[in-house]
């Protein structure tokens, strides 16, 4: 386990822990032998609930260690204390810095609080970020501060003016180290609003590579896009091979085309004008000609055009890849998807590489977003199909447990349909056993009585996949003992069956 290991190899980013107080030193010690989250997390608590700036400190870089390490797939001990956590970060940029001496360097009490903030930080931490920069401090300090300023940033619906223009004059001033500068101008990277837009486009214009390709990449991210591509061509011709970063090649996949489609790969849509289309939406020159390229695919009345365009709406490198509005577009698009469910599929040789019947799977994929109670029947239908390829099976299903997911109520011809697919002996396994998967943590008695007629099922999969449903939080109250039954009933070790451990895992919780 990568993150028992790495908490105890683990003592804190910027201190030097050696406390006066038994408890305390205690519980320091026992991060570098606790072996379970429990563990851990007491000896967390015992230093996060100090008074002592050292030990509050060290806490808040146990978080960002834990949280880190979290990306590997494990999950941050520390995680359900988040808000203590926050609440102590705040309050400790609420004091003055603390002093250097041979515990830790001046200000390290911010710098361990401002790096436990970004988990959280947003509009209402401005100030204290402001304050932190306006001292203009080095180091780890300086770094840390300006990397919550960009979460801040990147969080505010309108990013606050003063912390704006702060950073932008910090990525302009040259008595600063470039290392310095260039952080400061990534704080800007994910921030909204025209003043931002022109501090990234001047800072295209500094001799500095990396300076312009972090600049170019901020350019090439959402809406900008569109304003900003002829200068961001033209820096990413000017760039040499040997000096091009990470965020020059952002900027080239940028300016490259987006997706083909999800089903139709092995066709270009007909005729120049499609063609054309095609390739505006795949890789646009503007924000009108992107939005006039999807309409004419959209509404060409060719399956395979639609089907490409269905696609776009719904990829999510498509049609929203630069960050276009499409809610003018979703009762077309609807409208559209329904329609082609309607109709036969479409035939093998229009989307060679997926096979017959991409249409269904477009317009399912579509579904699964937009579809409204009123299409129940129609997903009904398209569960019930036997004779459809397996990829548009799985994606009927998928487009059910999606539905079900967001609708108010779950809708019992749905319910049924998933039912039937359960117990039908001659669908593959896999089908049957997804068709349960879509009920889990649904509500309603009808959904209840499908998952017990699971749990009782022969077929050892659909058991198992019944039993784990009845494990969600408004069932395991009432089925515990049943699914503790099944449980007991299956063999373990080598023997154990697929999914079993998720289901003793659960009734361990």
């Amino acid at each position: 386990m990568f993150m028992m290991t790495f908490l105890r190899e683990f003592q804190s980013w910027y201190w030097n822990c050696d406390f006066d107080d038994s408890e305390l030193q205690a519980a320091f010690d026992a991060t570098d032998a606790a072996t379970t989250p429990d563990e851990f997390q007491r000896a967390f608590l015992v230093l996060l609930h100090s008074e002592d700036t050292v030990a509050r400190g060290t806490a808040l870089d146990f978080f960002d260690r834990a949280a880190a390490t979290s990306r590997f797939g494990e999950a941050n001990p520390f995680e359900p204390y988040r808000e203590e956590v926050l609440a102590a970060a705040r309050e400790m940029l609420r004091r003055p810095p603390r002093p250097g001496d041979d515990v830790a360097f001046e200000g390290a009490d911010h710098a361990s609080a401002l790096l436990a903030l970004k988990y959280g930080a947003g509009p209402e931490d401005t100030d204290a970020v402001l304050a932190v920069l306006r001292r203009r401090p080095e180091g780890e300090l300086l770094f840390n501060a300006l990397g919550t300023a960009g979460i801040v940033l990147a969080s505010s619906e309108r990013p606050d003016p003063r912390l704006v223009a702060l950073i932008g004059e910090m990525a302009f001033d040259r008595s600063l180290d470039i290392d310095y500068r260039r952080e400061a101008l990534s704080a800007l990277r994910n921030a909204a609003g025209e003043e931002v837009t022109a501090l990234l486009v001047r800072a295209t214009g500094e001799d500095d590579y990396r300076f312009q390709q972090e600049a170019a990449w901020a350019l090439s991210i959402g809406e900008r896009f569109y304003g900003h591509r002829a200068l961001l061509e033209r820096l990413d011709a000017s760039w040499p091979d040997d000096e091009r970063r990470f965020e020059a090649s952002e900027v080239r996949a940028a300016l490259g085309p987006g997706p083909h489609s999800t089903y139709w790969q092995g066709t270009d849509p007909p005729g120049p004008g499609l063609l054309q289309a095609h390739r505006e939406m795949r890789a646009p020159t503007s924000e009108r000609a992107h939005r006039r390229a999807f309409r004419t695919m959209l509404h060409s009345g060719l399956v395979p055009a639609v089907g490409i365009a269905l696609d776009h709406f719904r990829h999510t490198e498509g049609l929203t890849r630069f960050n276009l509005d499409t809610g003018a577009f979703r009762l077309a698009v609807l409208a559209l998807a329904r329609h082609l469910l309607t109709l036969s599929p479409s035939a093998a040789n229009a989307s060679p590489e997926t096979g017959a019947v991409a249409s269904h799977a477009s317009a399912l994929d579509v579904l699964a977003l937009l579809a409204e109670p009123e299409d129940a029947a129609l997903l009904a239908a398209a569960l019930r199909r036997r004779d459809t390829p397996p990829l548009v099976r799985e994606r009927a299903i998928s487009t059910a447990q999606d539905c079900l997911d967001r609708w108010d109520a779950p809708d019992d011809r749905v319910v049924a349909a998933l039912e039937e697919l359960t117990f039908d002996p001659s669908a593959t396994m896999d089908d049957r056993t997804l068709a349960v998967t879509a009920l889990f943590d649904v509500p309603g008695p009808r959904v209840t009585a499908v998952l017990l007629r699971a749990a009782h099922s022969s077929v050892l999969p659909i058991q198992i996949e019944g039993a784990l449903g009845l494990t969600y939080d408004h069932l395991i109250d009432q089925h515990r003992d049943l699914v503790r039954g099944l449980a007991a009933s299956w063999p373990g070790g080598v023997d154990e069956p697929d999914g079993a451990w998720l289901v003793r895992h659960a009734l361990r919780d």
